[in-house]
Parts: structure tokens; sequence; C-alpha cells
């Protein structure tokens, strides 16, 4: 189903040039250079300045880019269009890598299918003044002719993007049918305050690796963690609100409800308990430490795993993707649940949309409408070692076929990542509870009880 929801009359089809940032084009498209270059002083506020990204994320250090300030072309009603993109460096075509050469294809096929529209691909940062959203922000009353037409951005810096309408909604110039390929956590992780802001292309989600002549069955639920003592590890510190481990236990012992009936923010106190004691039964059992509080990170759960320290770990979908060939005698199953029901926290990267020229939206929408084609997203994903937005596009993955149906299972019971905001209320609250827990010695049930104090509205009666 094409993604375009109107077709205006275009010129002909469109020729694609991908101008790297780095001085490299794509051989086989019509290089189009780029104009000399003049540095935009970044937003100086701006919050993604902070270290540090969201698992999978990109590097925070590196050259800052100065980019083409040529004046804003006028609303185009003929000829060329130059569609300019914003990709993270890990992402685009840039690399000697399978999935950017994969992706370099799909720009080429475009290219030829339609010749009169030119792509020029610039790579960015994910934070920190270099990055698409510091340029979004300080570009737009500077320089706006340096502003892109599509950029892929990661769920932080969508949520900043759209509370300062840097980025055109979506949601009108897709067709319903074409939204509902998508996952639904994956139509979820685009959406910001109820509305459509950006178009979902690639997806990871958190699961454990074990070994499997330690369990008599996939260790995915409460019962059966705690059945065999094998030593189990996670990331159960952060450098932000909670851990996205233990926030994607307690979503689905609650049913994935972070809100009440009135929509304000809640805690369910019986779930958080039921968590709870899964965590205070597994620290008196020897099957979790303490010092899981120091780590912040998968890799460095995979450090323990692969050290024989654990047999049990938590990881994300990228990281076991990347080193999936070189394992042997590993299994993978999705994050212990209280029942054992599969399900994931989704976080990835999405498409916005950034001109207001509508017939230049209709060229953006003609290049997303073609790299989410599910034969190019799968092709894409399998190579890149990320998971494609539309189960359609997993099933053309060959080699990881296995894996590929993992997912699948999961990510048709998944969430997307909470809002910063929410995040930081209730995330705070049931960290807080598990330190409480395993540091302290907390009974689960006093810990959940203090967590939703903290975060329920009280409820006042009328008089």
């Amino acid at each position: 189903m094409p993604i375009m929801s109107r077709m205006l009359n275009l010129p002909s089809p469109v020729t694609l040039v991908a101008a790297l940032l780095l001085g490299v084009a794509l051989t086989g498209c019509g290089a189009r250079g780029v104009e000399a270059e003049q540095p935009v002083p970044p937003a100086t506020d701006d919050p993604t300045t902070a270290a540090g990204t969201a698992e999978g994320g990109e590097p925070t250090t590196g050259p800052v880019e100065t980019l083409d300030a040529t004046p804003t072309p006028e609303p185009t009603t003929g000829g060329d269009i130059v569609l300019r993109v914003w990709m993270p460096e890990s992402l685009a075509p840039t690399a000697e890598t399978p999935g950017a050469q994969v992706l370099a294809e799909q720009l080429r096929a475009f290219d030829t299918k339609y010749p009169d529209y030119d792509v020029e691909v610039h790579v960015k940062l994910t934070t920190g003044p270099g990055s698409a959203i510091a340029y979004l922000r300080s570009a737009r009353g500077v320089a706006p002719g340096i502003l892109p037409d599509l950029v892929l951005l990661n769920l932080e810096a969508l949520a900043l993007a759209a509370n300062d309408e840097l980025v055109e909604p979506v949601n009108t110039m897709l067709e319903p049918d074409a939204i509902s390929e998508f996952y639904p956590a994956a139509v979820e992780m685009g959406t910001v305050d109820g509305i459509l802001i950006g178009v979902p292309y690639v997806l990871q989600f958190q699961h454990v690796v074990y070994r499997e002549i330690l369990f008599l069955q996939p260790p995915n639920s409460f019962e059966r963690v705690l059945e065999s003592p094998v030593p189990y590890v996670f990331p159960a510190g952060t450098l932000g609100n909670v851990n996205r481990t233990t926030l994607a236990q307690y979503m689905e012992a609650a049913g994935g409800e972070l809100l009440n009936e009135q929509g304000q923010p809640f805690i369910n106190e019986d779930a958080l308990e039921r968590l709870l004691l899964f965590y205070e039964q597994a620290r008196e059992d020897g099957i979790i430490e303490p010092a899981l509080l120091q780590l912040t990170d998968p890799n460095e759960t995979w450090e323990l795993f692969n050290a024989r320290q654990a047999g049990l770990a938590a990881t994300t979908s990228t990281a076991y993707l990347s080193i999936r060939a070189d394992l042997i005698n590993t299994q993978f199953t999705w994050v212990p649940t209280a029942d054992g029901d599969p399900f994931a926290l989704v976080d990835g990267w999405v498409w916005v949309v950034t001109t207001e020229d509508p017939i230049r939206q209709e060229a953006a929408l003609a290049l997303l409408d073609e790299l989410l084609e599910p034969a190019n997203l799968g092709a894409y994903t399998e190579a890149l070692g990320w998971l494609p937005s539309k189960p359609a596009a997993l099933e053309v993955w060959a080699e990881a076929e296995d894996y590929a149906a993992f997912a699948d299972r999961v990510l048709r019971n998944a969430a997307a990542v909470p809002e910063p905001g929410l995040q930081a209320l209730i995330g705070t609250a049931v960290q807080d509870a598990l330190k409480a827990v395993l540091l302290d010695g907390v009974p689960a049930g006093q810990a959940a009880a203090e967590a939703a104090r903290r975060v329920n509205t009280p409820v006042t009666t009328p008089q």
C-alpha cells in the first residue's frame, strides 16, 4: 500500500542524487555537489547536549557539520526537486557496511524510478551542537535555506521537535491503510500527544539471552527464572529515570497502562508489588545481586555473560544481531514477565517531514514510500541489524528466520517507550522502589506502597 494519500501533478518522475556530507556521492547517480559550507550557530540551550544516548543510539561526539546556507528555494512548480535528507551516521549510506550498501542501492533504484528528484543525504550527530534537533531549532530564524525536507530522528528528538513545532504532522499525509501496515507499537512510537508526527522506520527492543543447557524451559517468566538458580544480569542502573528492563516488566504486569481513567499518572500498586516480590526472592536466592544497580549499559551484561559469570542476561536486539553469527549454545527469549507473556518496550528511529511546501512533501513521501516498501525495508534492516517497522518487511528476512519469528511475536505484543515526562514521573518511583528492595532490603509491599503514594493523585470526594 503506497504511503501517499494524494498525488499532485508532479513533474515527470524524479533523479536521485545522494550528496553525502563527507564529500562522498553515490556512484551511479548524477552526483550533485554540496555548495560551499557556512557554519550555523546551534542553539546553546539545547537539552540534547547532555552526554549519553538511548540504547543503540549514536555517539555523542564527533566533527560538527557546517551546512549550505543558500536561500530557501521558492515552492516548486516544475523542473528538478532537490530533497535534503538528514540521517545519523550509522543509518546513512556513508559507510562500507552491508546496511549502508543496501540503502545506497535503494537510493540508486529511486534515482532510476524518479529521474527528476535529486536527494542529498547529510549526516548529523544524534545529540549535542551538531545534532539534527539543534540545527532544526537554530537554523529556522538564522539560515532557513539549510533546513531539510526529511529527517530521521530518535524518540527523544522527536518529542522535542514536536513540542517546538519543527515538523509537519504526517497523520493527514498518510492513508489509514498505509498506517495499518506498521506494527502498532511502531505507530505509537511516532505519535506525540495523540498525533502521528513521525513515520516509523527501524526498531529495537530489549530481550534476554541464555545458555540453553542451564534451563529446562525458556526463562521468560518469573517462576522459570526462580526455579533455576542461574545468575541473571541486566542493566539495573540508569543514567536517567528508570532502567528499561524493570520498566518493561512493570508495564507488562500493569497491562501496559501508566495512566488512570482520568488520564493522570498512576502506579498499579499490586502489579509493582508482584514485580518487586520477584526481585526480592531472586536476591535472596542469589540469582540477582545488588551490584547490578551499577550497570547502565546492556553491553556490560554481555561482558558478564561471555565471561560465564551469568547464564541469563538482558541485551538489545541490535546488540544480539550484531554478533549472532558468532554465538554458540545461546538461545533468546523475551525479558521475564509475571506470567511468561511476551512484552517489550520499543524504541528506534522515525522519519519526520519538515517542509511546508505541499509539492516537496509529495516528493518526500515518494522517497519514504520507496524506502518503506517491504522488500526494501526488509533487506535494509536484515543487513543493518535493526528490526523493521512493518511485519511484511520482517517476512523478507532470509538468514535469521528463527529470530525474525521471535521478533515478530514480541513486536505484536509491544509498546513504545513512554514519553519523557511520564517516564520521569513514574519511572523514577519504580527505580527507587527497585533500589529499596535490592540495596536496602525493604519489603516488596512497603516499597510498592511508597511508589504508589508518590505518584498517585489522591481521590477527593465531593462534600
